[in-house]
């Protein structure tokens, strides 16, 4: 029935406190690649003469098994690393808000983490989009040595996909079969310090903040790559809400083409999936995903426009 004694510190205020009670219900095992459970952890504590009852989130990181991405697991510097969220969170690195925040911890032991149990509602991608940017903007993307590096070339290297009978646009076809190309582009794109998976399944609207859950793929990566993220869960283009609240920091095209690369490349490999598994595709997702093909063409010019229209 025990909590570590630092948490206990931290739920109490930084008193003295005793455990009164605590259950401890599971919510899952989490959908990252190193995530070993996840639980809500509920009870009472007693600081002095007062009695309060408590809630905290209990995430426990273990390393991939199984799956294509398991030799990762132990590499510091892929993004299924399996001890980098509890170093993320032990660490300065993520942001406290105002404005963008990840959730509050009350603790990292070992290879747990204690975070308050944030409650609030969904999150718009127009204010997701400049809270990102206003934290991409003013925090320097220095690596402490366990960041993950470019996600998505670490994803394509391990992954053939059979294209045989799906009834996919035939420019997202032409696309997937130039993705080293389209790949190559991005190494001139400006990096900055990356969530990763910053999808709307990922944001909470709490009060006055954006709170970021899932802090695992925490690392590196091209401007704009994780606006594609945010952009796949609304097929709605946050960029423009993105370049004004960064306020001229980033070339907008280095912003537009980290994002349109990764959109690309991430959404036709989703899209495989749905597919491939018999999953409904969202209504409008090949759309969106053609229409940044146009947008890319119009960006980079023939070569774009190739894939676009040859």
């Amino acid at each position: 029935m025990q909590l570590p004694d630092q948490v206990i510190l931290a739920l109490a205020g930084g008193m003295a406190g005793t455990l009164v009670s605590r259950h401890a219900e599971s919510i899952g095992a989490g959908t990252g690649a190193a995530t070993g459970g996840v639980a809500r952890l509920t009870g009472e504590l007693r600081t002095g003469a007062d009695v309060r009852p408590f809630t905290l989130i209990r995430k426990r990181a273990r390393p991939a098994g199984t799956g294509r991405h398991a030799a990762g697991a132990r590499d510091p510097r892929h993004f299924a690393y399996w001890r980098r969220e509890p170093l993320a969170y032990a660490s300065d690195l993520l942001p406290r808000g105002p404005g963008l925040r990840a959730p509050l911890c009350y603790g990292v032991v070992g290879d747990t983490v204690y975070l308050a149990d944030t409650t609030g509602g969904p999150e718009s991608g127009g204010r997701a989009a400049r809270r990102l940017a206003a934290w991409q903007t003013s925090t320097p993307a220095t690596d402490p040595g366990w960041l993950a590096g470019h996600q998505l070339a670490q994803r394509l290297a391990v992954t053939s996909l059979d294209w045989a009978d799906m009834p996919v646009a035939r420019p997202l076809l032409r696309c997937w079969a130039r993705r080293r190309e389209l790949l190559a582009v991005v190494e001139s794109v400006p990096t900055v310090l990356s969530h990763g998976d910053f999808h709307r399944g990922n944001l909470i609207a709490a009060g006055a903040d954006t709170v970021v859950l899932d802090w695992a793929t925490l690392g590196i990566a091209p401007v704009g790559a994780d606006l594609a993220h945010l952009a796949l869960s609304t097929l709605d283009d946050p960029v423009p809400e993105y370049l004004a609240a960064a306020r001229g920091r980033f070339e907008p095209a280095a912003v537009r083409l980290g994002y349109t690369v990764t959109v690309l490349l991430t959404g036709i490999s989703r899209l495989h999936w749905m597919l491939s598994g018999g999953r409904d595709v969202p209504p409008g997702y090949e759309r969106f995903l053609l229409a940044a093909l146009d947008g890319g063409a119009a960006l980079c010019g023939s070569g774009w426009q190739d894939l676009a229209h040859g």
